[in-house]
């Protein structure tokens, strides 16, 4: 796994009255704190719209649990497999709007109480490419009899995607689900037929027709579909929020239900649904944030 950009590192570290301690992008290496104390570290690519975060807590041994509130969401963090210290992963959407945002951190001490540390957490503008694409007419403008089924389908995803296992089942860092490099087009605007209609919120990676595509992480397939506008569609839920998903593929290899390993072949590449061509469409949502796949790659997991 390549390293967290230095270029993002907030290079200070906070100590609250309370005796809390707050690293913000800290490289791996650096002296996590100098003073005894529970310390709760952010790790992230960049603190930018579509970025997901990292939050670890490590114990001196005076805190019992934690939780952190972001950008309108509480998270509980839980314990890390084989570790002393607990985490959990937020994500900062595609639509959150640049400037600064309250971050509250919470931490349950073992003798009894609560201590409080709250940071304004600043949130830059990043510009997302743009493209014009041409499909059949019947994609960007569907027939009434389909428009149900899109609906129904975009119902049974949002649902699907909003049942949150409590415990984490990945194993390690995420890794590419197919060698191919991507068209770097996360977060693309696109401008369908010259209609304006629809934002990219995954990664779409040059897979060959037919190439096994591979489960970036440990998790239980959430769903294993044929649907019509992300075709063949395989989403898996790697626990505590994060869900990554798999589409346009030609041929499912998974059923729902099924735990899978990272690296498993999930399904084969394909064109299935709205699509121009060959190619797996890779997507990350940590709770309801659209995140960059790519920047999962980076978290040290």
């Amino acid at each position: 796994m390549g390293r967290l950009d230095r270029r993002s590192f907030i290079k200070r570290v906070l100590q609250a009255a309370a005796g809390i301690f707050l690293a913000l992008g800290a490289p791996q290496g650096r002296p996590a704190q100098e003073a005894a104390g529970p310390l709760v570290k952010l790790a992230y690519r960049a603190l930018e719209p579509g970025e997901p975060v990292l939050v670890t807590l490590q114990s001196d041994g005076t805190a019992r649990s934690a939780s952190v509130a972001f950008l309108g969401r509480t998270v509980v963090l839980r314990p890390a497999p084989g570790s002393r210290s607990a985490f959990a992963f937020l994500g900062i959407d595609l639509a959150t709007k640049p400037g600064p945002h309250a971050m509250v951190i919470r931490v349950d001490k073992a003798t009894g109480g609560t201590e409080e540390i709250r940071e304004d957490i600043e949130i830059a503008e990043k510009a997302f490419p743009s493209t014009k694409l041409r499909f059949k007419p019947e994609y960007v403008t569907p027939p009434a009899e389909l428009r149900e089924r899109i609906r129904k389908e975009s119902e049974l995803v949002a649902w699907v995607m909003s049942v949150v296992t409590p415990e984490w089942l990945g194993d390690g860092p995420f890794v590419l689900p197919h060698p191919a490099p991507s068209w770097s087009n996360f977060g693309q605007r696109r401008l369908n037929n010259e209609v304006l209609q629809s934002i990219h919120t995954g990664l779409d990676i040059r897979a060959p027709f037919g190439d096994p595509i591979r489960a970036a992480n440990a998790g239980r397939v959430a769903m294993a579909s044929d649907l019509y506008l992300g075709g063949k569609t395989v989403i898996i839920d790697h626990g505590l929020g994060v869900f990554s998903s798999y589409g346009h593929l030609s041929e499912l290899k998974v059923k729902r239900g099924e735990a899978v390993g990272k690296g498993r072949v999930v399904g084969l590449c394909g064109s299935t649904g709205r699509s121009t061509g060959p190619h797996l469409h890779w997507a990350v949502k940590i709770f309801d944030s659209r995140v960059d796949p790519e920047a999962m790659l980076r978290l040290p997991l």
